[in-house]
């Protein structure tokens, strides 16, 4: 903890604002929180901007719940004195809690600027920098981490995700073998690392991985239940890869049932709230507000059920050079979520009372927002459950190009119930709601194929995708308006980063093992079927 700095004889004001700062961070030290406030707040009451006070200010504000005015105590912190890394570090994770990453990325990097030693500091900047999508400053982040924490399995854990998320497997399972190696127990590592097994492989290595795992999951039950959950999906994977599939279907039921209380709802809307959207956006509205909105042909957007192949589709066009992947925006749903009608109303029922104007400052805003990712032609956005603003999408962005990628609901169902969302998606723990589900989003895009105009959409069948991707991907070219690119058939050598649980999928020429198999576990999915069928 920085101490106030003083030269030569003290005065008594400055003694009393020395023992008021150094009770102030006893008191944090302690978890008094109130208390650290109190005497932070006495020591700058002497001594208005001691930088030491304002510090310690902020992080008892923060521990109370009040990041707002932590935020702003402790950037004045910084201000004061700009070298001072605690503060710099305290502030990045106020920042980060606010949801304002890229300033909270700033932050942590001016900390280590300070303290290059300041291993939390390179952590933070890391975790700060992957959210941003900054895949490549995230790892150099991780190198220096490593480097100062050799023995942490942890700082090994991260560097393997943005390993993984640059397409280097191999380092990347390096990086999570070693993370095992120091904790064995470690289950996101063996998560992770499932992950990049291939079905076929019984290499050495990869019965060794197996055989860690096997230990791991038989002593489960010490874990808390977010990582014995981890720990089941990595072993239901790996017995799915070696044929046994009533194994693997029983690991899986379990893991969903752990990580169903465990997970965050997300954003995701309800099916009741997708049979809401229809009756709003109805043929008179479309047909009253067809031609307005912001004319731009930038955006591709790129819908549907998760796992129904969305990121091929977007590492396909991505390969272009006049596209950027922008990957799972948060954009436009968070415009959406934030706009009231002027009764109040929310989505959907606020777009009854739209109009041109209306339309054309809701395009205009989701442009502007598009401004930081990416200075190419066109970026996509694969925010899947976009598919519930596609009448939104056509009204304010007429000119942006609207991709659907469609899968048998069945394999649908299986690949979810088998991930892993770690935003939360509710339905998926369970096959009986997963079926239903889709019912609602199937229903939802019978009503946009109904009333948006003939060719607004293009729908990619995944199936016949893998079994021809040149044509497919031309289509895709030809729908976006861009000229043919023979990198778009390579798109498995690109470099980008690519964050989706399908990211080793998508480093791989294409393969059809995964259609058809929901096959696998027929046996299983009685309440899949049922609700599929109401």
């Amino acid at each position: 903890m920085p101490q106030n700095e003083f030269h030569g004889q003290t005065s008594p004001r400055a003694d009393q604002v020395a023992t008021l700062v150094a009770e102030a961070s006893a008191h944090r030290k302690a978890g008094q929180f109130p208390k650290t406030e109190e005497a932070a707040r006495a020591a700058l009451a002497l001594e208005p901007g001691q930088a030491v006070a304002l510090y310690e200010l902020g992080v008892a504000l923060h521990c109370q719940g009040r990041v707002d005015e932590a935020a702003a105590a402790l950037e004045e912190a910084c201000v004061r004195r700009p070298a001072y890394a605690d503060a710099h570090y305290a502030r990045g994770v106020a920042l980060f809690d606010l949801g304002q990453v890229e300033a909270a990325a700033t932050a942590f990097q001016r900390a280590v600027e300070s303290e290059p030693g300041f291993l939390a500091a390179h952590t933070n900047a890391g975790l700060a920098l992957r959210k941003l999508g900054r895949v490549r400053e995230a790892e150099a982040a991780f190198v220096a981490a490593v480097t100062l924490a050799p023995r942490s399995a942890e700082q090994h854990y991260h560097l393997g995700l943005a390993r993984r998320e640059l397409g280097r497997m191999e380092a990347a399972a390096a990086c999570f073998r070693q993370a095992i190696a120091l904790q064995p127990d470690h289950a996101e590592a063996h998560f992770s690392l499932s992950l990049l097994t291939s079905p076929d492989d019984r290499s050495p290595a990869a019965e060794a991985d197996f055989e860690r795992l096997r230990r791991e999951v038989e002593r489960a039950d010490t874990q808390p239940p977010l990582a014995r959950s981890a720990l089941l999906y990595a072993m239901a994977k790996a017995l799915e890869d070696r044929g046994d599939y009533n194994g693997a279907f029983h690991r899986l039921n379990e893991a969903n049932r752990l990580a169903r209380d465990l997970t965050p709802a997300g954003d995701a809307p309800t099916a009741h709230e997708l049979a809401e959207i229809g009756p709003v956006f109805d043929r008179s509205l479309m047909s009253r507000l067809d031609g307005a909105g912001a004319r731009s042909r930038r955006p591709i957007f790129i819908v549907g059920m998760p796992r129904s192949g969305s990121t091929l589709v977007e590492q396909i066009l991505s390969a272009h050079p006049d596209v950027a992947g922008g990957g799972e925006l948060a954009n436009l749903g968070q415009i959406v979520r934030h706009a009231r009608g002027p009764d109040g109303a929310v989505f959907p029922f606020w777009a009854r009372a739209l109009d041109p104007d209306t339309c054309a400052e809701l395009g205009d805003l989701y442009l502007s927002s598009l401004a930081p990712v990416a200075a190419t032609a066109h970026i996509t956005d694969k925010a899947l459950f976009n598919f519930a603003y596609l009448g939104l999408i056509h009204l304010s962005l007429p000119g942006a190009a609207i991709i659907h990628c469609r899968r048998d609901p069945r394999d649908v169902a299986v690949s979810c119930f088998a991930g892993r969302f770690n935003d939360g998606l509710a339905f998926s723990y369970d096959l009986a709601e997963l079926g239903r589900y889709w019912r609602a989003y199937d229903a939802l895009m019978q009503h946009w194929r109904a009333v948006l105009p003939p060719g607004r959409m293009l729908e990619v069948p995944y199936e016949a995708l893998v079994d021809d991707v040149e044509a497919w991907a031309r289509r895709l070219l030809a729908h976006c308006g861009l000229d043919w690119d023979d990198a778009c058939l390579r798109f498995h050598e690109s470099d980008r980063p690519v964050l989706t649980s399908s990211m080793a999928q998508v480093r791989r020429p294409i393969y059809r093992s995964s259609v058809g198999r929901w096959r696998r576990f027929e046996a299983h999915l009685t309440p899949l079927f049922d609700a599929l069928d109401e």
